[in-house]
């Protein structure tokens, strides 16, 4: 009696299930399909929060992006930080070695970084240096001439006498822009910055108008725009200058830089 109601409760256990399509058979694939579906939905939002813009989607296979990612890497890796933490003097110092403009660490506040190549002929990575004064240019007077001879222009240095907040005030701020592609700029900074609503990390690639870069600095004083351009050659050596010039750059400490 008992094997017979196990039997009849068996029958319509499995009369059950039938309608709804499944089988014991098919548990695995059921697992499998499932899992399937949950990748498929999470791997949009995993996408998005590992970009924090659409700038990210649409640059992220461009050289200069690619470029940008890479130097902030070896920056951090060179100095021994976990982060710039605003320290723009050293994240700008340490760029310029690992991009080869200069071979030599030369690092000093936001406001004294223009002042150390304004006379400057050629780095010590063979790079020659053209400065543009904040007493004859505007930020975008500078930013123009130099597109204007060579609107995919690279390596561009931009020093500010002082930013807006307090230790901006004090120190400045300084500043590199890896290249110029379309009439975007392509760069980063040493602290987090929101350009047209975006918000991008420490380090991470910023790719922006020129207006919307003018914008963003627009309440920060100038001191100069510094294009290094490979290949150039000067007068006077960049190991002539550092020896007339002792005082204004540091060649080895890292702790006078500036938080923009």
């Amino acid at each position: 009696m008992n094997r017979k109601r196990r039997a009849v409760m068996l029958l319509l256990f499995l009369l059950l299930l039938h309608p709804l399509g499944w089988t014991m058979a098919d548990e695995g694939q059921g697992d499998a399909v499932a899992e399937g579906l949950a990748a498929e939905a999470v791997a949009p939002l995993e996408e998005a929060s590992e970009s924090s813009s659409v700038h990210v989607n649409i640059y992220a296979g461009d050289t200069l992006y690619k470029q940008i990612q890479n130097t902030y890497k070896a920056a951090r890796k060179r100095s021994r930080r976990r982060s710039f933490k605003g320290y723009c003097g050293a994240y700008v110092a340490n760029q310029l070695v690992v991009l080869g403009i200069n071979k030599s660490y030369l690092s000093a506040n936001g406001k004294n970084t223009y002042d150390i190549y304004r006379n400057m002929d050629v780095t010590t990575g063979g790079y020659g240096v053209t400065a543009y004064s904040a007493k004859k240019y505007t930020l975008k007077e500078a930013l123009s001439t130099i597109t204007d001879r060579n609107p995919s222009a690279r390596n561009i240095l931009v020093g500010f006498q002082r930013g807006t907040s307090s230790s901006g005030k004090k120190y400045g701020h300084v500043l590199f822009i890896h290249g110029v592609k379309n009439g975007k700029i392509f760069y980063s900074d040493s602290c987090a910055r929101t350009i047209d609503d975006v918000k991008y990390k420490e380090g991470e690639p910023i790719v922006c108008s020129m207006s919307a870069f003018l914008e963003l600095y627009a309440k920060y004083k100038l001191d100069g725009v510094v294009h290094f351009e490979k290949g150039e050659s000067g007068k006077k050596t960049a190991e002539t200058y550092l020896s007339i010039n002792a005082e204004t750059a540091s060649v080895s400490s890292e702790k006078a830089v500036a938080v923009g």
